[in-house]
């Protein structure tokens, strides 16, 4: 039986993958921040604090995949100065405390899967493709990205398999924007976010599971790769097919993107821009998704 060590086990992805991997037969190994104990005999979980740089070793034992997912949730509180210190440091110095572990146990894993976002590309409106090889616009969330993926390079480094995942926004029932979006879009209450022109690069949290066990099985492919579905929907089409799905009314204007501002502060630009995300290269390898559509996934969602 393989084992899998998951940082951020406990998240949305993380909690999915975890039952997801031990479904296809794998052991899970879990860091968490908290100290608890499985009913599961795959599932065994260590305990490890990054602000005292702490962590249990046992971790380790007969590890053959690292995937690390571990962060704050860029939603989580409006965007003080505080908060944004918090988003980066629950990247980087996760990022560097696992990887310092690894190189300096010299555990021999097979590959390390790291979590990124496409908010790499920057918080902007465009009609480009973003491609793996393409840049942001130096916002914010374009630097917290960036500074994030360049705390995987010591893996590179080392000479380590090491695929970087640039995630886009992940529909899922169990939690997320598409669970908090759905009570108040079955009520009829649903409308589109400022110019509703932004794009929505998605992807089904199946797909995502299905894409990181993809990477284990193929340790050779390395690098960064875009984690979006093949269908490109702007924030409108977006919130119309989703009103649809839940045979609900669609007929209210917009949010005015000034009121999304007053709300939320700074982190209103996460939602009133987006661009279209290619997800070729991962397709080239020969990953399919399996849910190539909007319309699929929510109907999914949906059951």
């Amino acid at each position: 039986m393989k084992t899998v060590l998951i940082t951020g086990g406990t998240g949305l992805v993380g909690t999915h993958l975890t039952n997801y991997l031990i479904s296809k037969g794998f052991r899970i190994h879990c860091l968490s921040r908290k100290r608890l104990i499985s009913d599961k005999k795959e599932l065994k979980y260590f305990y490890w604090n990054i602000s005292e740089l702490e962590i249990d070793l046992n971790a380790f034992e007969n590890v053959e995949y690292v995937v690390h997912l571990a962060g704050e949730n860029i939603a989580g509180q409006k965007w003080y100065e505080h908060y944004k210190l918090m988003l980066d440091h629950s990247r980087t110095m996760s990022t560097y405390w696992i990887i310092h572990n690894i190189l300096k146990h010299k555990v021999p894993i097979k590959k390390f899967i790291g979590a990124s976002a496409v908010g790499f590309y920057g918080m902007q409106r465009s009609d480009k493709v973003f491609t793996e090889q393409d840049f942001g616009n130096n916002d914010f969330l374009s630097r917290l990205c960036e500074k994030w993926e360049a705390s995987y390079f010591p893996l590179f480094d080392n000479d380590i398999n090491t695929a970087i995942i640039r995630i886009g926004l992940v529909l899922s029932k169990e939690g997320g924007l598409y669970a908090k979006l759905k009570p108040i879009f079955k009520w009829g209450l649903g409308c589109a976010l400022g110019s509703g022109k932004q794009n929505m690069p998605w992807i089904h949290i199946e797909d995502l599971c299905r894409m990181i066990e993809f990477l284990m099985e193929h340790p050779e492919y390395t690098g960064i790769y875009n984690a979006v579905s093949d269908e490109q929907v702007n924030n409108y089409e977006f919130s119309k097919q989703l009103a649809k799905s839940l045979n609900a009314p669609f007929f209210l204007p917009n949010i005015p993107e000034w009121v999304l501002k007053l709300m939320l502060g700074e982190m209103h630009k996460m939602l009133v821009t987006g661009v279209k995300v290619s997800n070729e290269k991962i397709k080239s390898k020969g990953f399919q998704f399996k849910f190539s559509k909007l319309e699929e996934a929510l109907k999914d969602l949906n059951q």
